[in-house]
């Protein structure tokens, strides 16, 4: 392996694991607001913290898979979560602006909580607010915000490490 294929493999095994902590890191922050300030998510943060979750788990198995193509797929499919997570983001942000709009208590809502992983974990994947809930912001910007930016510089590192060779 010349020096040029070893620096783009290190590289490559650096934006997955950047991709891993992040979304980590973004899911914590999320329970932080939950828990300890007491904000509900509702039905869209709920999706964005699944989309977080494959992101994750995607960058983890991408980051131990030996062939390449098998890391290609991994990066694939958490774009493909990304661009899931971004979409609730910006559905989420568009509720906020038109408060008149509910996203909560409707049947995607009855079947989030209805998921395994609502009945295994409720304190993490249950949805128990409003998207037009007040939120005061974090640093300036709606947290449905930051949610989005952090999707879509997760789903770039992703596609960068596919490009990597």
């Amino acid at each position: 392996m010349n020096k040029s294929n070893k620096n783009n493999t290190i590289t490559t095994l650096l934006c997955y694991l950047a991709v891993l902590l992040a979304s980590v890191a973004s899911v914590g922050i999320a329970l932080y607001m939950q828990h300890a300030k007491g904000l509900q998510p509702c039905t869209m943060c709920i999706i964005q913290r699944y989309a977080f979750v494959w992101i994750g788990l995607c960058a983890l198995f991408a980051l131990f898979m030996p062939f390449r193509s098998a890391r290609v797929l991994f990066s694939l499919t958490g774009i493909l979560g990304a661009i899931g997570g971004a979409v609730a983001a910006a559905r989420n942000l568009w509720v906020m602006s038109h408060p008149e709009i509910l996203c909560g208590r409707d049947p995607v809502e009855l079947f989030l909580n209805g998921l395994p992983t609502a009945q295994w974990f409720p304190k993490v994947f249950m949805s128990l607010g409003l998207c037009s809930d007040p939120i005061p912001p974090l640093f300036g910007l709606a947290l449905p915000t930051w949610s989005l930016l952090g999707l879509i510089v997760l789903g770039a590192l992703l596609a960068l490490a596919i490009r990597r060779r």
